[in-house]
């Protein structure tokens, strides 16, 4: 009889174990593949990050000015500056380069031309930010400082410079910034028209003088002219004679047209315009360089001078040439 019992109770306990474990199994909902909970558990997941993607996020074109100011015949540095934030490291970041072109006439892509194009391969990697535009430096950002020499006679357009960040993988991030290249109107002329030796009641030689463009517009030209002080009516001071000046309307131009060999004094007034006291436009139309390698922005002008009675020794005055966008006759 104590055996039958024994056996009745061992069979009872696998009979409540194998319950239990069904009534465990029937509430672990079906998505949970590790850990025990009531009616649910949680999993942790776990993710290391290889590389990012440098990321630019502020460019900033000369601290952000609203225009460029550029220089007669010569170059001006546009300055263009990247922040560049990447998280594997700002060292990851092995090269920038940088394109500054006219948004009306070129495009990133196109060939450098002085005119509306303008790259740089290389641009200078700066791993410390602080004081840059409230930047903090931290080891996650730097700074790439991309610089043009840009030419006198570039496009007075809105330009654009678009930055590219390069990582250990090649992976790329680029960011633009907007800027206005301002109108530039000068000009360029030898330091004296030397009309040589002139006897009494001749005229002079014709001197050819040449203008040049060294702005990014084209131009026009104003011309008046003074002996001593502007406005005195004066082309010429002379050191002796009776009379000791040259009158202003002895001094001619033509902008157009050269007439050469000698003259007389009725040919001379045909063919060539009274010098002014007084500023005048006259029209030149003179267009700005667009030839990297000649310079195409340069014509001529024509002079001659009439030598009256009552003047001897040496003689000097002085033209003032104007560049203008103002029309002219």
């Amino acid at each position: 009889m104590m055996k039958k019992n024994e056996i009745i109770i061992g069979v009872s306990l696998i009979f409540l174990e194998v319950s239990l474990l069904l009534a465990l199994f029937t509430f672990i909902p079906n998505n949970v593949i590790a850990g025990i909970g009531s009616p649910s558990t949680i999993v942790i997941t776990n993710l290391t990050i290889g590389n990012t993607y440098p990321d630019i996020i502020n460019v900033s074109i000369n601290d952000d000015a609203a225009s460029i100011a550029l220089t007669p015949n010569a170059t001006t540095k546009v300055s263009c500056v990247a922040v560049i934030r990447e998280y594997n490291g700002d060292a990851d970041v092995t090269l920038a380069n940088a394109t500054f072109y006219d948004s009306v006439a070129s495009s990133p892509g196109d060939a450098n031309d002085n005119n509306d194009h303008y790259s740089n391969s290389s641009c200078e990697l700066i791993a410390d930010t602080s004081g840059f535009n409230g930047y903090a430096d931290d080891p996650y950002h730097s700074l790439a400082n991309c610089t043009f020499q840009v030419q006198y006679y570039a496009n007075p357009e809105d330009w654009v410079c678009e930055v590219t960040a390069i990582d250990t993988m090649d992976w790329t991030s680029n960011l633009t910034d907007d800027i206005t290249v301002s109108p530039l109107l000068a000009l360029g002329l030898p330091d004296v028209i030397e009309y040589g030796t002139v006897n009494a009641t001749f005229v002079s030689n014709e001197n050819i003088t040449n203008i040049t463009n060294f702005g990014n517009v084209q131009i026009n030209l104003t011309l008046e002219g003074y002996g001593t002080t502007q406005g005195d009516g004066i082309a010429m001071n002379c050191s002796l004679g009776n009379i000791g000046y040259i009158p202003i309307e002895f001094e001619k131009y033509n902008l157009t047209a050269s007439t050469t060999g000698p003259l007389s004094l009725s040919a001379f007034e045909t063919n060539y315009i009274n010098l002014t006291s007084a500023a005048v436009t006259k029209r030149f139309e003179l267009n700005y360089r667009t030839d990297d390698v000649v310079n195409d922005a340069i014509k001529e002008s024509y002079w001659r001078i009439y030598v009256p009675r009552g003047v001897a020794g040496t003689c000097n005055g002085s033209i003032i040439f104007g560049a203008t966008q103002a029309s002219g006759n």
